[in-house]
């Protein structure tokens, strides 16, 4: 979504004045075993990564209060150990590299990536019964890291890093106890030409979004569906609707930042399945999870990014739990209507990834 903001911003400029860089990564990792019966794939392994972005100048607001990150995409490549139950493992990660610590030479960069992923084998109860990482081809897939970079040049730049890097199917197939990389390694990164210089940031104390006037307040709806799959039916390749209204009250704190409540509504069919298994009577009203929860948006121009706490105030069918995570991007679409996507999660645990739409008030 970054990346589609920054290059369909109206310029004369060429595709390689936009200031881009390249970068290659090798690193060397293990799996991290979160259950004992993954200690069989216990192996370590190369990885490699190809990164082009843009290291934003300042043109937009958000690229300077943000200390002027990169923004681009990793093509991501390993062979996991070369086991053939697991195979190995692709992704295309969309990424934006935030400027922690930045001097003329020295960088400490902080890069967050999420994509999409395929890894060439999964789970299958009788042709591929060891794997009990991965229910599903493709997954999403997060990656993680932290640097120090030395430019040696203004182009030339050698840098050395620590990552993590995790494929996941939101839930959509079981098993999905997921695939954790952690790796360090090595990389370059090159300039195609000279870089631009950056435009100074302009000074500000947020004075303005202090008050509790109107304009400093927003509201947005949402609706999101999912497809999700459940333990209770390994192997059986079924998935269930999950639906997920959604209501967020938000005041600006800064340009970029808002801090609210929000409130969700869920029907998940799933619930229905685990209550028939157990014996247990219910209703459609008895199914649904009303929530209550605390709420945090980000925004880098027409793309936001929240975060939400909360916790499920009813519900006949609570077995992963009340307290529940939500990670999600917006996208602007036109005016106030937006898409996101947006991961529901319980203290890591993944339930399920929604898409939908939504419309945004101020």
């Amino acid at each position: 979504m970054l990346i589609i903001n920054i290059l369909s911003a109206k310029t004369n400029d060429t595709i390689i004045d936009k200031n881009l860089q390249i970068e290659f990564r090798a690193s060397y990792g293990f799996i991290l075993c979160h259950h004992p019966e993954m200690k069989y794939f216990q192996s370590h392994f190369p990885l490699y990564e190809l990164s082009i972005q843009q290291v934003t100048t300042g043109r937009k607001s958000w690229q300077s209060k943000s200390n002027y990150p990169a923004v681009g995409v990793s093509f991501l490549y390993s062979g996991i150990g070369e086991m053939p139950e697991i195979g190995r493992a692709f992704a295309i990660v969309p990424h934006i590299n935030f400027n922690c610590l930045k001097s003329a030479r020295h960088q400490i960069n902080f890069n967050l990536g999420i994509g999409i992923g395929y890894v060439t084998q999964k789970h299958d109860i009788k042709e591929n019964p060891k794997n009990t990482f991965i229910g599903s081809n493709v997954n999403a897939t997060i990656n993680l890291s932290a640097d120090y970079s030395y430019m040696i040049t203004n182009r030339l730049g050698l840098s050395a890093f620590i990552g993590f890097t995790h494929y996941s199917n939101g839930s959509t197939r079981s098993p999905n106890n997921g695939i954790n990389m952690a790796h360090a390694g090595l990389g370059a990164k090159y300039f195609l030409q000279e870089p631009k210089p950056r435009i100074s940031k302009k000074s500000s104390d947020n004075q303005q979004y202090k008050s509790w006037i109107k304009d400093n307040f927003s509201f947005n709806y949402a609706l999101l569906v999912s497809k999700k799959d459940i333990k209770q039916f390994i192997g059986y390749n079924n998935n269930w609707a999950v639906y997920n209204i959604q209501f967020n009250a938000l005041k600006r704190l800064t340009e970029m930042s808002k801090f609210g409540v929000g409130f969700d509504l869920v029907y998940d069919n799933t619930d229905k399945e685990i209550l028939r298994l157990d014996g247990v009577e219910f209703t459609d009203i008895e199914i649904l999870k009303p929530g209550i929860n605390a709420a945090y948006e980000i925004s880098f121009g027409n793309t936001s990014f929240n975060i939400n706490f909360g916790c499920h105030l009813a519900g006949k069918e609570l077995c992963e739990g009340r307290i529940y995570q939500k990670l999600g991007a917006m996208q602007n679409i036109w005016k106030g209507l937006f898409a996101t996507v947006q991961l529901t999660t319980h203290f890591g645990w993944a339930d399920y990834i929604g898409f939908g739409i939504g419309y945004r008030n101020n």
